[in-house]
């Protein structure tokens, strides 16, 4: 279809998608010139999957979500670190976990709104910096409560964080996209086994968290000396009016990529002023989908988290009562007991932690090599329905833990890789004006899961009425899944609301 001509003295543009004609006014002389006209998707699509450029982008990318994932052990573990210096009961270990995790979440909401308003590279610049800075620091400080601040200020800056997913979708050829994100998800649990690993020799003597602490934020300190390699989304050069900016960009990529262009100049994007508002996302036209994807995230958290939390009872192991797999367990229980020191972990119970804590990534794998074969409705669906098959099948009477072990893992193995089908999905439904908020918005509800998790634990009490409890919570995001306005397997990313 036409779009409609602008007038500019005295002649008149009007333009389609191949051909650019101008007419006088007078209608006595008519000139038409040639020029097509190719979009954003189009040139990405045409660079070529995992390209050179690609490639440097994934693996920049690849080390901010390894920092994410040593940030998760860092958090999960300090308390029992500290306590070998600071002797914190269970209360004080738990207000380091659920306060990071709300600052967590407060930060995902604000960091997705400054990523729409002023750029992707700067809002990881910003979060990078101050995640490393803070983070660092924390190593030397001299008692809990200044821990507790700095470990806040860090917690809210890793709240932008995961707007690496949004800069990675929007530079990734649609029909690739989803397995792009998937490898950053290999990153990410790198960086969960690499810490433990680190921890297990950090708990033998010399004792020294400070050490741990510090070597944690490594990854953001090295994705930090990189940033000035990352390039800015060229999506949110054309809708911020920087069409120059956005075309240097694409010839570098095309370059990189020994990749050619599309024939004619890339179409303009409008300037949208109104971009990164938060309330966008509760406009009539997409309440449906951001109430969807608040409630499969916000299930999807409470039912892994709580799994996580009661499988040492499921496993029947005396671990459960050292209180190391899971700071928020802190809050169970006597809250005046002082924390057990790391230290006093045997080296047998450190293997037990690193192997389980492996057994939850191959689902990564199979997600990688599915994502962009099936529908993502149906995929979301039919993975929500096998999990919760999974933690069903743990009601089946038997003495043989090794049966119950391997439910209770093949049900975790499918919930980890949700997280991030969650954010490619809301990432790919809302246009480069709101991405960053409705992604910031979709981990943000992750982390309120996490920190009602243990609540709802303690609420419930019974494993088996827990079990029915996640089992259920599970079935219904994948029907919710369902549900959603778009599928967005293969969709061309919006630039701006349709409104418009």
């Amino acid at each position: 279809m036409a779009k409609q001509g602008k007038k500019i003295k005295n002649l008149s543009f009007s333009t389609d998608r191949s051909v650019l004609c101008i007419e006088s006014r007078d209608s006595s002389n008519h000139i038409e010139v040639s020029d097509e006209i190719f979009t954003a998707e189009e040139a990405i699509n045409g660079s070529g999957y995992l390209g050179v450029f690609q490639a440097k982008l994934i693996v920049f990318t690849g080390f901010i979500w390894m920092a994410r994932g040593v940030d998760e052990v860092l958090v999960s573990f300090i308390g029992p670190l500290l306590s070998c210096d600071w002797k914190l009961e269970r209360w004080q270990a738990a207000v380091i976990v659920t306060g990071s995790q709300l600052s967590s979440a407060l930060g995902c909401i604000l960091y997705g709104i400054w990523s729409d308003r002023y750029g992707r590279r700067a809002a990881l610049s910003s979060t990078l910096i101050f995640f490393f800075v803070f983070g660092a620091v924390s190593s030397g400080l001299p008692s809990y409560t200044w821990y507790v601040i700095f470990r806040m200020v860090c917690a809210f800056a890793a709240g932008g964080l995961p707007q690496a997913l949004v800069l990675v979708s929007e530079f990734t050829p649609g029909g690739k996209r989803g397995r792009a994100v998937f490898i950053l998800s290999v990153f990410w649990a790198v960086g969960i086994i690499g810490m433990i690993a680190l921890l297990y020799s950090a708990s033998e003597p010399p004792q020294n968290w400070r050490t741990f602490v510090a070597i944690s934020s490594l990854p953001a300190c090295i994705t930090m000396l990189l940033m000035k390699f990352f390039p800015e989304s060229i999506r949110y050069l054309l809708i911020s009016n920087q069409d120059t900016a956005a075309n240097v960009i694409m010839e570098e990529m095309v370059e990189e990529n020994k990749q050619n262009l599309p024939n004619g100049v890339l179409e303009s994007a409008i300037d949208w002023k109104k971009r990164g508002r938060f309330g966008y996302l509760f406009r009539r036209s997409l309440l449906k989908s951001t109430l969807l994807f608040c409630f499969i995230g916000l299930g999807t958290a409470v039912s892994y988290s709580g799994l996580i939390i009661m499988s040492p009872a499921i496993m029947n192991e005396e671990i459960e009562q050292l209180n190391i797999t899971n700071s928020e367990r802190n809050f169970l229980g006597n809250v005046h007991t002082v924390v057990e020191c790391l230290p006093n972990v045997t080296s047998t119970e450190f293997i037990e932690i690193m192997w389980t804590s492996a057994l939850d990534f191959p689902g990564i794998f199979v997600y990688m090599i599915l994502v962009d074969v099936i529908n993502r409705k149906i995929f979301l669906g039919v993975s929500s329905a096998i999990c919760s098959l999974f933690i069903f099948l743990q009601y089946i009477p038997t003495p043989d833990i090794l049966v119950k072990t391997a439910f209770l893992y093949c049900s975790r193995a499918l919930l980890i890789p949700q997280f991030d089908l969650i954010l490619l999905m809301s990432s790919e439904a809302y246009p480069t004006t709101h991405r960053g908020c409705i992604v910031g918005l979709c981990v943000s509800t992750f982390y309120i899961g996490f920190f009602l998790s243990p609540y709802i634990y303690q609420a419930i009490g019974r494993q088996e009425c827990l079990l029915g409890f996640y089992g259920c919570i599970t079935l219904l995001c994948g029907i919710a899944g369902a549900f959603l306005p778009l599928e967005t397997r293969g969709l061309e990313l919006m630039e701006i609301p349709k409104e418009k």
